[in-house]
């Protein structure tokens, strides 16, 4: 005996509609932020005196990147969607495609770019009040650091533009 799912939607089309658009938004939001963290540390990277550079230190102040989390809430709306809706396409490749790509994504995220990020911090932190002893061997670190965010969010970007690619066309 084989159980059919039917071709009915669970939330209305206006609520439907909204879930999409905070799909989208969330996702926009958070992979757009972990871009702009690559962008951010590849201008820093190149900084001669990233503890003089305004810019730098901003970016680079303690704490997570709070908008790059946003990225966690893109599986919720999406399942939502995809089960809210008509169904139909919880047995097509696509979706499962793109939760594979947010999965490898938000891997990489929390396993690289955003631990090189609280490092960056630390580094700079530790640069405002070095020595010059101390001053190179920290600076180089924090140059590591930011290449590491930089390859990392790379990465992510890619991962993003597939998952739009897959979602758009779905294959």
């Amino acid at each position: 005996m084989e159980f059919q799912l039917q071709n009915s939607q669970f939330v209305s089309q206006p609520l439907y509609d909204l879930l999409l658009v905070a799909h989208v938004v969330v996702a926009v939001v958070g992979f757009g932020a972990i871009a702009a963290a690559g962008l951010a540390a590849s201008s820093a990277r190149g900084s001669r005196d990233p503890v003089s550079d305004e810019a730098v230190r901003r970016f680079f102040k303690t704490g997570p990147d709070w908008p790059a989390r946003f990225i966690f809430g893109v599986p919720l709306l999406g399942l939502a969607l995809l089960f809210g809706g008509d169904r139909s396409a919880a047995h097509a490749p696509w979706p499962w495609i793109g939760l594979t790509l947010w999965t490898l994504a938000t891997g990489v995220a929390t396993a690289l770019c955003w631990p090189a990020e609280q490092s960056a911090q630390e580094k700079l932190t530790a640069l405002q009040g070095a020595s010059p002893e101390t001053s190179e061997a920290l600076l180089g670190q924090f140059r590591e650091a930011c290449r590491r965010m930089e390859l990392a969010a790379g990465a992510i970007s890619v991962c993003f533009v597939a998952a739009v690619f897959v979602m758009i066309f779905q294959p």
